[in-house]
């Protein structure tokens, strides 16, 4: 494997366009329900692996028939779920409303992923892989105490490592900061970024990610203003987004994470590895659902030679 995948894991069940919610007692129609693979570990990882990488799926469904069809829809990715492990609890599930405009609002249920440990992150059968990504790290309460301990002996074994956190419903975003020292690589949104540093302009909040103790690349992803990506040496680079109809939102953010950790792996430099993350992420939102949007390195590199690229000082264009 290159890549070890591991966190949450979810039957996204998308709804698209929803307009209005229902009152109680009625009915809205949509144009389209459809039930999607899910999840920031499924999403990145079948990212990673539509651009040509090996990657090993590391979560836990239930033993129900949206576990079933996680497990076949990840193979179907490319993934290897031979460490998909079953729960006594039932498949974690989302329900997606998209508007309009491709932007999305969830409903959540934690079910199964609440049981996934560091315990189930097997890095020694795992030994050859070269990169961790752990996903969903604020919805996770049983994975996110043991993130600083499985981080440091990722990084022992010669692991990049790379952190997700998705929205933090419970607003304590400060639980993040124990795990940032020992995070390679970490892309939050913009206003997940803003909150967990209290800064309010994207440079600030990369300064403040910095400060906190991430390692390698710190990434602000701002949807269709793009990114702004940059090291702790104080290298800075504007990744403009690429002008895409957006038809779902879903799984963008992992995409780009996908992409920008595919080009690192390769040797890319800052700027080459964020044009790969950001023309991930617009392909991605092309479609409904977090992967079908996905195209293979070719077409996704092609895609992002055409993104525009400043290194940044000052004021973001």
């Amino acid at each position: 494997m290159d890549v070890i995948s591991a966190g949450i894991v979810i039957a996204d069940c998308v709804a698209r366009p929803v307009t209005r919610s229902p009152q109680p007692g009625q009915l809205e129609l949509v144009d389209e329900i459809g039930l999607h693979a899910g999840g920031s570990a499924v999403n990145t990882g079948a990212a990673l692996a539509r651009l040509g990488l090996e990657v090993a799926l590391v979560g836990r469904v239930g033993h129900d028939g949206f576990g079933d069809y996680l497990d076949g829809a990840a193979r179907a990715l490319g993934l290897n779920t031979c460490f998909l492990s079953r729960s006594d609890a039932a498949t974690s599930a989302t329900l997606v409303h998209v508007d309009a405009g491709g932007e999305r609002s969830f409903l959540h249920a934690v079910g199964a992923n609440a049981a996934l440990t560091a315990a189930d992150v097997p890095l020694d059968a795992l030994a050859g892989a070269r990169a961790l990504h752990v996903a969903g790290y604020f919805v996770l309460p049983g994975l996110e105490p043991g993130v600083p301990d499985l981080f440091g002996r990722a990084t022992a074994l010669g692991l990049l490592t790379s952190l997700d956190t998705v929205w933090d419903a419970t607003d304590r975003w400060e639980r993040v900061q124990a795990a940032l020292p020992v995070t390679d690589i970490f892309c939050p949104g913009l206003g997940e970024g803003q909150r967990i540093t209290g800064r309010e302009h994207p440079e600030d909040v990369l300064d403040a990610l910095f400060a906190l103790g991430v390692r390698r690349v710190a990434a602000v992803k701002m949807g269709e203003r793009g990114a702004l990506l940059g090291r702790p040496d104080g290298a800075r680079v504007y990744v403009a987004a690429a002008p895409v109809h957006a038809v779902d939102g879903t799984g963008a953010g992992d995409a780009f994470i996908g992409g920008l950790l595919a080009g690192l792996l390769a040797g890319d430099d800052l700027a080459r590895a964020g044009q790969l993350g950001a023309a991930a992420g617009a392909l991605c939102v092309g479609a409904m659902g977090a992967t079908a949007g996905l195209r293979d390195l070719p077409t996704t590199r092609a895609l992002a030679d055409t993104l525009s690229v400043t290194p940044q000082q000052g004021a973001l264009p």
